[in-house]
């Protein structure tokens, strides 16, 4: 039921238009010839705002090319739309680590840019600031970015599975991808040094929410996060509505309101047997209740090889809505005695999301928790 109800979202936000064909492929054109006219420099003097859309977005993403010509004059700026290959279907849609490339050579071209980056696109930006250090973004806003993942993405690598080349770009926003696992391992120091507002839809009802990012993903732990009304597919369409927003990549002024982190608690899990990575199975991954009763409160992740420098296999136990009084136990090998971790221990994290890797030095010894060497002290 739960993938049914994913899928039913993403048939809503790729639902077809009521118009003739012919009425389509007009607004179509119109739409390209204005947004010719917008992509045009006015400002060469001022730091241009660059949009960055997400999965299965482009152009029309955003406002209307109206819309963004009046931005443009009231902010003194041009605006520009940076667009890559991403899709619905199944393609040999490139992974974000080679998107990086293009976004890179895209605003090398400036002195200075601000950029405002939805869902996907976020990602690829923060991917992007993990790898420079000092760079000509000035601020950043990220909204309703999937920063630690998003279930409909399972449902898109089971489509693309259809296909022999999958969903690449799917497979790496799963929740406890590879990708996911060595940017949030960061703790948000590729943000250094950046000007960062975290934007994303206010969790009020099942129609008055995001559908397709969870609040405990949408929170970026490491910034100023507020929330806005809307749904995942409006927010960027109604972009110019946001006050907080304009004014932010305007002026650099936070907003005086700050989101409250989400109650929810979820974890990912790894394991190193002798100092290598342990692939997981459904034969030595349990969890039971304080009752000792077998429960299945877990996903393990990815199938697919889900990082450019990763390996194909699953690898990280991905756990939503920790419970109390659960135990964990990984057994790397047939007759060895099992590691166990309780949710007790992960529950005691501040963090929306608990990432820890688990050493298993050898069989008669016990085992150590270790963090992930980038990430700086204080992670749990």
């Amino acid at each position: 039921m739960k993938r049914m109800g994913l899928l039913f979202c993403l048939l809503i936000l790729a639902s077809c238009s009521v118009k003739s064909s012919k009425e389509v492929a007009a607004d179509l054109w119109a739409g390209w010839e204005k947004a010719e006219i917008q992509m045009q420099s006015e400002y060469p003097d001022a730091v241009p705002l660059i949009l960055v859309h997400g999965w299965n977005g482009g152009e029309f993403t955003w406002p209307d090319p109206e819309q963004l010509i009046e931005m443009e004059k009231k902010m003194g700026r041009d605006i520009y739309l940076f667009t890559y290959r991403t899709g619905i279907f199944a393609n040999r849609y490139p992974p974000l680590e080679v998107l990086e490339e293009q976004l890179d050579r895209y605003i090398e071209a400036y002195k200075q840019v601000d950029i405002i980056a939805h869902s996907m696109g976020g990602l690829l930006v923060r991917h992007y600031l993990s790898h420079h250090a000092v760079s000509n973004i000035r601020r950043v806003v990220f909204l309703a970015t999937p920063h630690f993942g998003t279930n409909a993405a399972q449902v898109l690598v089971k489509l693309g599975s259809i296909g022999s080349e999958g969903n690449i770009q799917a497979t790496e926003i799963q929740p406890g991808s590879d990708f996911l696992w060595q940017l949030n391992s960061l703790a948000g120091s590729e943000l250094d040094g950046v000007d960062v507002l975290n934007v994303y839809a206010e969790d009020v009802s099942l129609l008055k929410s995001d559908f397709v990012v969870s609040t405990v993903s949408s929170y970026l732990p490491w910034a100023h996060n507020v929330t806005v009304p809307g749904r995942h597919d409006t927010l960027a369409k109604h972009l110019i509505e946001f006050d907080l927003i304009t004014d932010f990549v305007q002026n650099g002024v936070q907003p005086s309101a700050v989101a409250v982190a989400p109650v929810r608690r979820d974890a990912w899990l790894r394991f190193k047997v002798s100092g290598e990575a342990a692939k997981l199975a459904e034969n030595t991954f349990h969890a039971f209740t304080d009752k000792g009763i077998p429960t299945k409160n877990y996903d393990l992740c990815c199938k697919l090889r889900s990082g450019l420098y990763s390996q194909a296999g699953m690898k990280t136990v991905v756990i939503e809505k920790l419970e109390p009084g659960i135990s964990y136990e990984f057994a790397p090998y047939r007759g060895a005695t099992p590691l166990k971790i309780t949710s007790d221990e992960l529950l005691q994290s501040a963090l929306p999301v608990v990432i820890k890797e688990i050493q298993v030095t050898a069989a008669e010894e016990p085992a150590a928790i270790v963090e992930p060497e980038t990430q700086p002290a204080g992670m749990l």
